[in-house]
């Protein structure tokens, strides 16, 4: 076949031989033997060259296609003894993943063309289960514990704020209490995340009951509701600070020290050595969630980040 395709692209036995290092007796040879296989001639002989026949004309499509093919599998191989495994593969709880992952996704891959990410999205109990199996190289995730089957790198803490309309009666506090949450509309997590668990344990400690009005999985699902109304949701900075309407929330602290101990953590299986490129994502988005989900500048928008550039501003934190 390579015989065949130095003639189709030369036009000449003569041109392919020499190209080839053999003798033209040696390409003719192939040619027939080539012909002989396929039943049917390859070539017109003609007096100043070789041109295809309608067969031929099939073979080379099918037969520079495969070379293409073996040649991108052979690229990927030597890719793959040079840097390892070029595909990281993440799993992640939601609030990471609406948008600062994928664009951390997209601006590592601007530094390393060669990467390939496979994410899934799934509760923090999920996602560490999924790196203690192997199936995910990375985990990222909001949690209020660790695992000790796991290498745990805790980047920051990451609290709780009450997430509310800029025109809401308790946007202008410094910080605000549980208890001045009964007399409004909540929208919480389910009891898989770590927002609601927080909240529970803070309620009972107060001896409070509050009943959610709105629950969901998919902590973004009630935010666009929150612009004109009384509802306040329950959130980390970081998923509200990228949403387009963002300049009309507000997120104001907690008071109650419950609320400040959910941290965010990067995890890897204990003793697994990363491919040199999970490796480099990993420090990569290390150091973006330390910056983005740091807290905001009291009375502004969010703190600035050489990152950062060209995002949107997030809500603003009164007091």
């Amino acid at each position: 076949m390579r015989h065949f395709l130095e003639v189709v692209r030369t036009g000449s036995i003569a041109q392919a031989a020499q190209q080839l290092h053999v003798a033209p007796s040696a390409v003719s040879r192939q040619i027939a033997k080539l012909e002989s296989m396929v039943g049917s001639p390859l070539f017109e002989r003609l007096p100043r060259g070789m041109r295809l026949s309608d067969a031929g004309r099939q073979l080379s499509a099918y037969a520079s296609a495969s070379a293409l093919e073996a040649e991108r599998v052979l690229t990927s191989i030597r890719q793959r003894s040079v840097l390892g495994d070029v595909t990281v593969r993440i799993a992640s709880t939601e609030g990471f993943s609406q948008q600062f992952l994928s664009e951390s996704m997209a601006r590592f891959k601007r530094l390393h063309p060669e990467v390939r990410f496979h994410m899934h999205v799934g509760h923090g109990q999920e996602v560490g289960r999924r790196v203690a199996e192997g199936v995910s190289h990375i985990g990222i995730r909001y949690s209020i514990a660790v695992d000790q089957r796991l290498h745990t790198r805790t980047l920051c803490a990451a609290p709780v704020y009450a997430i509310m309309c800029r025109k809401h009666p308790l946007a202008g506090r410094k910080s605000v209490d549980v208890r001045q949450l009964v007399e409004y509309p909540l929208a919480l997590g389910d009891t898989d995340t770590t927002v609601r668990q927080l909240f529970d344990t803070c309620c009972a400690n107060a001896g409070l009951h509050i009943e959610p009005s709105y629950v969901s999985n998919y902590s973004v699902a009630f935010l666009p509701l929150l612009p004109g109304n009384s509802i306040v949701a329950l959130s980390g900075y970081l998923v509200v600070r990228g949403l387009p309407y963002a300049r009309q929330l507000a997120a104001v602290p907690f008071s109650n020290p419950e609320m400040q101990h959910r941290t965010i953590q990067m995890l890897t299986l204990q003793g697994h050595v990363l491919s040199p490129l999970a490796q480099a994502f990993l420090e990569f988005v290390s150091a973006e969630l330390a910056d983005a989900a740091g807290p905001p500048r009291e009375g502004g928008a969010a703190k600035p980040s050489a990152r950062a550039s060209g995002r949107r501003a997030g809500p603003a934190v009164e007091g």
